[in-house]
């Protein structure tokens, strides 16, 4: 939910670059509140992809799959997106976490193919080896602000130069949130990133 609002109120443009795509679970949620970006999904299991499409063919938009690592599909990407939402993870004992990728690799990469008004959105898991203050800023791109949930560990990166700070989003995001009928709404708390890029 806390993604496709940050879509929403963050990225106005049309191109935008989805990494971990997964079943698409996050395209219901942005369509119910009127994005109307292509897709670029990107995921290493196409399973998930074929759900969607079963599911989503009525709503889904414009939606084109790419079967692939995402670092190697990001280090061919040309063009510029308008928003990358950096959702990767993988499974370690029985649990989910980060893949390496997420904070060594990617992050140059979505710096260099992002457009300058763009906005990266990056959903952080708790990772072993590295610490939460350690991963955002291994994840810094830019300016922007961290989401934190009383009732889930993630925690969410919404970075670009239209983002502004905590305390001036904060409600914008909420009230986009209550529209979409989240259950998160009133357990979310905003920070604003410091000493920003």
């Amino acid at each position: 939910d806390v993604l496709a609002c940050a879509v929403r109120l963050f990225a106005p443009g049309s191109r935008m670059a989805m990494l971990g795509f997964a079943g698409g679970g996050m395209v219901g949620a942005m369509r119910a509140i009127g994005c109307k970006q292509q897709v670029e999904g990107v995921d290493l299991w196409p399973g998930g992809f074929e759900l969607f499409r079963e599911v989503a063919r009525d709503w889904r938009g414009v939606v084109r799959f790419h079967p692939e690592d995402a670092v190697a599909w990001m280090r061919r990407q040309r063009s510029l997106f308008d928003v990358i939402v950096e959702d990767l993870s993988v499974p370690l004992d029985g649990d989910v976490v980060k893949p390496k990728a997420s904070w060594v690799d990617l992050p140059p990469l979505m710096r260099r193919r992002v457009k300058k008004s763009g906005v990266v959105i990056s959903n952080l898991l708790p990772t072993p080896g590295i610490s939460w203050e350690e991963l955002i800023a291994a994840c810094r791109v830019g300016p922007g602000l961290v989401v934190e949930f009383e009732s889930y560990y993630n925690r969410v990166l919404i970075q670009g130069r239209s983002v502004g700070r905590a305390r001036t989003c904060g409600g914008r995001l909420r009230r986009l949130m209550r529209l979409l009928g989240s259950d998160l709404t009133d357990g979310i708390r905003l920070r604003t990133l410091q000493d920003a890029h």
